[in-house]
């Protein structure tokens, strides 16, 4: 970054545009000394409790957060997967269906797909396993309270198995438990190994219930999951638990290097608009859909999402505001994901493609380099679905309370392109988003072990983006 810096003022070029990031992510620690003067402030709204600028959200200085509810009393931390999310969606539908009866048979394939992935099946067959040998406790319990003078309070596991019963039932009963009984010792009590048996199943069938009964906490937030249009949910609170990897995304693009002068970002001068959108667990197409409209309509000129998921029921919804996104001239930069995974091949979203396949002109997704300029053994890979790779290990950034923390990952490499395009969006503010992206590609340092894992071919180069920046501003 440094040598395209003095190029451009050996050009005698200065930046003209203060760029508005969008981080769509976990939130941030607001209180950190690094990334509270890099914070985007909504020059039209006040701290006041009313929604001074009019566009929807109220006291939203610094950005907004989709996962809270409006008085702020609860903060959704913890997702779990779109798979399981999915499949606990469709599970009361399925789980007791007879094949011959099913009439949407996409959505029962659909359902079982989710069911494999979500790694369920493997849950259930043990919960099912332990109802078995809860049978066989409940037989045992139930002989042993009519053998007189029998004192169960003191019965051992040892007692137990010797005790002379003639019974086929009786000990097949006992057989089954046999090795639940024998792990525990023998001096162990029989009404405790019970009684423990009896609290662990009862938790199994209180989990299983809740596949089926309990609601998905997202509904707190009192929007319509499938109407992209109702987007004016959540609250203005933008730290919560978990905000430790927003918190270092922002600081690998705008990080001041307040309390540490080496460390700081890749462009400290543009401004950060946060936006929470993501949980532990894979995000909700609608608070992503409502994230990237809400950074387009507020001013943001790029678009940091270090995130993505391999299934997305409402990929359209999300691909829509990317187009939307693309209309206000907003550049989007993803992160490829961490799987090691060809994602020519393996579906992974967003897909930011229009209805005919096409990817948007304002997309990039990035993959992770090493420090020796080597593809990440972690990253996801791609011709055609991955742009460009950037440096993702060992990477130095700002966490929660101040402190700093070494991190790697495809979602540490996207902010490091992202602070590059805000650069060259402050330079060159007549550039389009479509144009900046072409220039990001075509300006990469050539890496051989890139040549087939992204369309670029290599690894983002700050200094040579910065040349062909120029070239192509002076055709406008």
């Amino acid at each position: 970054m440094e040598a395209a810096l003095h190029f451009l003022q050996v050009k005698k070029l200065k930046p003209r545009q203060q760029i508005i990031v969008g981080i769509i992510d976990s939130g941030i620690d607001t209180t950190s000394i690094d990334l509270v003067p890099a914070l985007w402030r909504n020059s039209k709204e006040k701290n006041d409790g009313k929604d001074n600028d009019k566009n929807g959200y109220v006291d939203d200085v610094h950005g907004w957060n989709f996962l809270g509810i409006q008085d702020g009393s609860f903060s959704m931390i913890s997702a779990g997967t779109e798979e399981y999310r999915e499949f606990k969606r469709l599970y009361p539908i399925y789980k007791n269906v007879k094949l011959e009866t099913i009439q949407d048979t996409a959505e029962y394939a659909y359902y079982e797909r989710m069911k494999k992935k979500a790694g369920i099946m493997s849950y259930i067959k043990f919960v099912n396993y332990t109802a078995i040998k809860d049978k066989a406790y409940q037989l045992v319990d139930s002989v042993l309270a009519t053998i007189p003078g029998m004192n169960i309070d003191t019965l051992t596991i040892d007692r137990l198995i010797h005790l002379p019963i003639e019974n086929e039932i009786w000990n097949n009963a006992c057989q089954t438990l046999s090795v639940d009984l024998l792990k525990k010792g023998k001096q162990t009590l029989w009404k405790d190994v019970y009684q423990e048996h009896r609290n662990t199943f009862a938790l199994m069938l209180k989990r299983l219930d809740g596949i089926e009964h309990d609601a998905d906490k997202r509904l707190l937030m009192g929007d319509n999951l499938k109407d992209s249009s109702d987007r004016f949910y959540g609250n203005p609170l933008l730290q919560a638990e978990g905000c430790e990897h927003g918190t270092f995304v922002a600081g690998v693009i705008a990080g001041q290097g307040i309390n540490d002068n080496t460390i700081t970002g890749v462009w400290p001068q543009a401004r950060l608009m946060i936006i929470r959108a993501v949980p532990d667990g894979d995000e909700y197409d609608k608070d992503i859909s409502s994230a990237i409209r809400y950074a387009a309509d507020n001013g943001a000129k790029v678009v940091n999402m270090s995130l993505g998921k391999y299934t997305s029921p409402d990929a359209t919804m999300v691909n829509d505001a990317i187009a939307y996104a693309l209309k206000k001239d907003v550049l989007i930069i993803q992160a490829a994901g961490n799987n090691k995974r060809n994602i020519d091949y393996t579906a992974y979203f967003p897909s930011a493609k229009d209805s005919k396949g096409k990817t948007f002109g304002n997309y990039l997704r990035i993959g992770s380099s090493n420090k020796k300029g080597q593809p990440s053994e972690f990253s996801n890979y791609g011709i055609k679905e991955v742009d460009v790779y950037a440096p993702g290990e060992e990477i130095t950034s700002v966490t929660v309370g101040n402190q700093y923390m070494v991190s790697q990952g495809t979602s540490i490499a996207t902010p490091v392109v992202s602070g590059v395009a805000a650069m060259l969006r402050a330079y060159f503010p007549k550039l389009t988003a479509a144009q900046i992206k072409e220039i990001l590609i075509k300006s990469v340092r050539p890496v051989s072990e890139l040549k087939d894992r992204c369309t670029s071919g290599g690894i983002i180069d700050a200094l040579q983006a910065a040349k062909l920046a120029t070239e192509y501003n002076k055709k406008r």
